[in-house]
């Protein structure tokens, strides 16, 4: 007897068959052959399957979810004033977005738009002196990216970097108007992220190309979850008085009896005929499901606890492997999206229609700092404090140190500990020191 034809689920059609010839996995991918997906398809995944989109959103969102703040420690007036022409811009949505486009089709790009004193193209390089304000950031995709202009000589200093991109908008948004024509648009006046791009690549790399083989197996692993939750059980009901019945008879007595198998239904049959019930064996599916995860988890650099799901920004103190997710995302922060926030501020200090006009950056003393990614639960927490309560009471005892000093130190450390002990000393008062001095007394003594 011939094999039936098998039925594709879900985005998984290469490992299945077709006709009667049965699928091999390695049929999938031919060793040392890419399988890279058009852009269509990418998309369609991406709306579609909500690990894929997972996979490309998750770090984006992570790195600009809790968002960032100017600091000019000697002018609070022109702090405010940036920070609030920073936050008129959006950054924390655009930006998520042109790190989302780059994990999703390999590229991702983001658009300054200045408003000049002498207006000027987007060909050109931006004159500080001619920036009168900054008007937006977009974020958009390489659909519309035709060509750019990169330096592959690796003896020029400007070895690797960009100098333009030319776009092609497909359409101006008013109704009956022509295509607008190609722009070039000087680096000066984009940002361009890449993901998994080498020397000699035109393009970069899309995650779920990476991610493939992994989304595939879990999104077949989900479909045979699937069948096995539609066919757990299956009743068999044996009786000498079925051979005799015709086709029509023993359709009518299965929906017969399938209506009447409730919690509560009641079952009458004679001596000589018997029903019983088959179970499909669930043991080893839950391994199968968490080597589906652990290979995405691998292969996406995403913990599967974070995969998952858990309390955005919530840890408890065993998750090393999501610390050192978080870890990753403040590394990118500072290394990929630090740079284009400081570009940003610093046309804003450029700027002739902010706080007090045009200034130099370099001649100011300010900086970039991205809020917390991730807190501690309170439990760890709770824990955290006791023991460095406990060095600080055994340092003050052993005279290493006085109450003032521990005070110090304990305010100093990392998350929930800074803020029960006040996050600013320059507050603290003789009695704030006499109350925490008999904290650490009654701690010391077991009181």
């Amino acid at each position: 007897m011939g094999l039936k034809q098998f039925v594709a689920d879900f985005f998984d059609l290469q490992s299945k068959g077709n006709g009667y010839e049965a699928p091999q996995w390695g049929d999938t991918r031919p060793t040392g052959v890419s399988m890279e997906l058009d852009e269509g398809t990418l998309k369609d995944m991406y709306h579609n399957n909500g690990i894929a989109r997972k996979l490309v959103s998750k770090p984006a969102d992570d790195m600009t979810r809790n968002g960032w703040h100017i600091v000019i420690p000697d002018d609070e007036d022109k702090q405010a004033a940036y920070q609030k022409a920073l936050d008129d811009l959006h950054l924390t949505t655009e930006l998520a977005m042109e790190f989302t486009y780059a994990r999703l089709f390999g590229d991702g790009y983001a658009s300054i738009g200045l408003q000049e004193l002498n207006t000027t193209n987007n060909s050109s390089k931006v004159v500080p002196q001619n920036i009168k304000n900054v008007a937006f950031v977009h974020a958009f995709g390489p659909e519309n990216v035709e060509d750019y202009q990169i330096n592959d000589d690796p003896t020029s200093l400007q070895y690797g970097k960009e100098a333009s991109i030319t776009v092609q908008p497909t359409q101006s948004g008013e109704y009956g108007a022509s295509v607008p024509s190609k722009v070039t648009i000087d680096k000066s006046r984009y940002f361009h992220q890449t993901f998994g791009r080498l020397e000699g690549d035109d393009y970069g790399n899309s995650i779920i190309n990476t991610c493939y083989d992994p989304l595939k197996i879990l999104d077949s692993a989900q479909y045979s979850i699937g069948k096995i939750f539609y066919e757990l059980t299956l009743k068999v009901f044996k009786s000498n008085d079925v051979a005799d019945m015709s086709d029509e008879e023993r359709l009518k007595l299965m929906h017969a009896m399938s209506a009447a198998m409730t919690t509560e239904g009641v079952a009458t049959i004679s001596s000589e005929e018997d029903l019983t019930k088959i179970g499909t064996p669930l043991a080893g599916v839950s391994d199968i499901i968490d080597f589906a995860w652990q290979a995405l988890a691998a292969s996406s650099n995403i913990p599967k606890s974070v995969l998952t799901g858990q309390e955005a920004g919530t840890l408890t103190g065993a998750q090393y492997d999501v610390i050192n997710y978080y870890d990753q995302i403040k590394s990118q922060q500072q290394n990929e999206l630090k740079p284009q926030l400081m570009q940003i501020a610093r046309y804003l200090m450029y700027a002739s229609d902010i706080a007090d006009g045009y200034e130099d950056p370099d001649s100011l003393s300010w900086d970039i700092e991205f809020n917390p990614l991730w807190d501690s639960d309170d439990e760890t927490n709770s824990k955290v404090l006791l023991n460095n309560v406990q060095a600080a009471t055994s340092a003050i005892s052993a005279g290493i140190m006085d109450p003032d000093e521990a005070k110090t130190m304990l305010a100093g450390q990392k998350g929930a500990i800074k803020s029960a002990l006040k996050d600013s000393l320059d507050t603290s008062t003789k009695d704030d020191i006499k109350h925490y001095q008999s904290i650490l007394d009654k701690i010391h003594s077991g009181k």
